[in-house]
């Protein structure tokens, strides 16, 4: 398949906005004290508009080049390892809830399960880590918080997909 400049470019500038709003994103102080490593995960609006407008193969490479461009950038391996695994997760299940289910069930819906095996992924790599299974307590609050932080990301790509204008989203 060919691939036209002007899907470079908007998938070059979504890329940049992921990345600024996440960097944005790990300055906040923790939201969640008791699990510090427990996030909105708002960059996940922009990989929701890459599965929308691009499809799930080029959200896979967006998602991935998200992680390295951040991480070189944070220059933490412990904060890769976290986000390369709750966003790999994240991806997995809305990519596949977004094709196999979508007009049935809102962005809404595919969002919050997406921060829901984010954020327990993102507890997993804690646990395997620190090796401290008891972390795995603190499991209901995280999916707690993760259908909330799921609802904001959920509504946040919804604005975006019915405001944008169409010359912008249309990307063939």
């Amino acid at each position: 398949m060919k691939i036209s400049a002007k899907r470079v470019a908007a998938m070059g500038v979504l890329l940049a906005a992921a990345c600024i709003v996440f960097l944005i994103e790990s300055l906040v102080p923790p939201l969640l004290p008791m699990a510090p490593y427990v996030k909105i995960g708002l960059a996940n609006v922009f990989v929701l508009l890459v599965i929308i407008y691009f499809g799930a193969w080029q959200a896979f490479v967006f998602v991935l080049a998200k992680n390295l461009l951040t991480a070189l950038i944070a220059w933490s391996t412990f904060a890769f390892l976290l986000n390369l695994a709750g966003s790999l997760c994240a991806y997995l299940v809305m990519a596949g809830l977004y094709a196999a289910v979508f007009p049935r069930v809102s962005l809404i819906s595919v969002s919050i399960c997406g921060a829901i095996v984010s954020n327990i992924a993102r507890v997993s790599v804690v646990v395997l880590l620190m090796q401290t299974p008891s972390l795995y307590l603190q499991l209901p609050f995280v999916c707690v918080f993760s259908v909330a932080a799921g609802v904001i990301v959920g509504v946040l790509t919804i604005l975006s997909v019915k405001h944008l204008p169409e010359r912008l989203t249309n990307y063939k």
